[in-house]
């Protein structure tokens, strides 16, 4: 009778103290996920110059064709509101009130809206593996802007980013207090992330991150271009359903350091982006 106590007690045990997560994504075709994304940008930039940018955008992710091994989803932006100023230069975008927006502006995100971008995403990692079709860019849409290249630096709001933000994974046999970690590079970028599960309440659990990233970014302005050195701290917090993989909210903020070369001189640039995204 003992043992049997006993076995029951360490089953109880296990429920509170183990992520019990999916092997792969659970997605059924037509699903469809709201995400609603608010990011804020304070930046002091060289010689005196001052970057401030607030944003918020809703975005509706659909799923097209969900298989075993991966997952076509579309990305749609349906609502975007964004402030910035720049070198005493205020641009504003509010696609629900096209007047008064700056034209510069509305040339890029008027073509952006209400048009769906397929990503393929890996049901096993949640990972975002491409554009099912690469959008097409133009090659002077940075030089639009001056900001833009910029809060590209500071935060990533590519489709792949959006869709693949919906997802995250606890390795199995995780409990609470164990991290575990993921290196990735890119072109003239490496990042290290450090996951640490903080708590798991029912079928809800919710995990610290901690993201390290340097690069090195091109910005081009006024046919002059510009390189960019950062490291960006970000520390996170996600909240996640262990039995779908499904996001339900995440909150990052960034502190990038760094330098922009500019006539042959490395002049030093410090930021903080604040985000804060819920799916539902």
């Amino acid at each position: 009778m003992k043992s049997i106590y006993t076995s029951l007690a360490c089953l109880v045990i296990s429920a509170i103290s183990f992520a019990q997560t999916p092997a792969s994504l659970k997605l059924a075709n037509g699903q469809r996920i709201v995400v609603e994304t608010n990011t804020d940008i304070q930046a002091s930039l060289t010689m005196g110059i001052e970057l401030t940018s607030n944003s918020a955008t809703v975005n509706s992710l659909e799923v097209k064709n969900s298989t075993a091994s991966n997952a076509t989803i579309g990305n749609t932006l349906t609502k975007m509101k964004v402030n910035t100023n720049m070198m005493g230069q205020s641009n504003n975008y509010d696609s629900d009130n096209k007047n008064g927006n700056n034209a510069d502006m509305a040339r890029i995100f008027d073509d952006k809206m209400n048009k769906q971008v397929d990503v393929v995403i890996d049901n096993k990692t949640g990972e975002a593996i491409a554009q099912a079709k690469p959008e097409k860019k133009a090659d002077d849409e940075d030089d639009a802007n001056p900001a833009a290249g910029l809060m590209k630096m500071f935060a990533d709001n590519s489709d792949e980013a959006v869709v693949s933000g919906a997802f995250e994974f606890i390795p199995k046999g995780k409990s609470v207090g164990d991290t575990w970690a993921d290196t990735t590079a890119g072109k003239g970028t490496k990042t290290i992330r450090t996951f640490t599960l903080k708590s798991i309440n029912g079928g809800e659990a919710v995990v610290q991150s901690v993201i390290v990233s340097t690069g090195t970014n091109k910005l081009n302005f006024q046919e002059m271009e510009f390189e960019i050195k950062s490291e960006t701290k970000t520390n996170g917090e996600i909240v996640l359903d262990t039995v779908t993989g499904l996001v339900k909210k995440r909150t990052n903020v960034a502190d990038i350091n760094g330098t922009i070369q500019m006539m042959g001189q490395d002049m030093p640039i410090t930021a903080k982006a604040t985000t804060s995204s819920i799916y539902k």
